[in-house]
Formats: structure tokens, C-alpha cells, sequence
């Protein structure tokens, strides 16, 4: 089984382009221990459920605007609007 959080969270990557601190460490958290079946095949779909699963219940962790930031995370910002659809 491939290991879905390195996957979709390439955090060894250095990038300026990356999500907030705290939604990136709850992601972790939620796809290691995630009871959402997942396939090696299409992870996308596990990382979406989860993202949609944040949004709903703890958007507070997407640095942006609406939840009260001061500054936004470019890429908290995209995946909420990805989710807006």
C-alpha cells in the first residue's frame, strides 16, 4: 500500500508553494488514519473526501480570509476554491 500522505503531501519537497502549517499536519494525520478505503491507484480520491470532510467541519484550519487569517496560504486558498465546485 502506498503511503497517502507522502503522496499527496510531498512536505520532503521545499517549496514556497505549500499548505498551512496546521491543515497540512491534520491532513497527515486524517490519511494515515483513515478509515476511508483507499486504492494505490486513484489516492486522489481519499485526499478530496478528507478535504471536503475539513471544510465542512474544521475550516478554521484553512488559512484564509473568511476563516479570520491575517494573511492568506495560496495554497489553502486553491484548495478551498476546488472545493467550492
Amino acid at each position: 500500500m502506498c503511503d497517502l500522505a507522502a503522496h499527496m503531501l510531498p512536505s520532503q519537497i521545499v517549496s514556497e508553494v505549500s499548505y498551512s502549517h496546521g491543515l497540512e499536519r491534520t491532513f497527515e494525520f486524517l490519511l494515515k488514519n483513515s478509515p476511508i478505503p483507499t486504492s494505490q491507484d486513484k489516492p486522489s480520491f481519499q485526499f478530496i473526501t478528507t478535504a471536503r470532510f475539513l471544510k465542512n467541519n474544521a475550516p478554521h484550519l484553512f488559512q484564509i480570509r473568511e476563516m479570520g487569517a491575517k494573511s492568506e496560504n495560496q495554497m489553502d486558498r486553491w484548495l478551498w476554491d476546488l472545493l467550492e465546485g
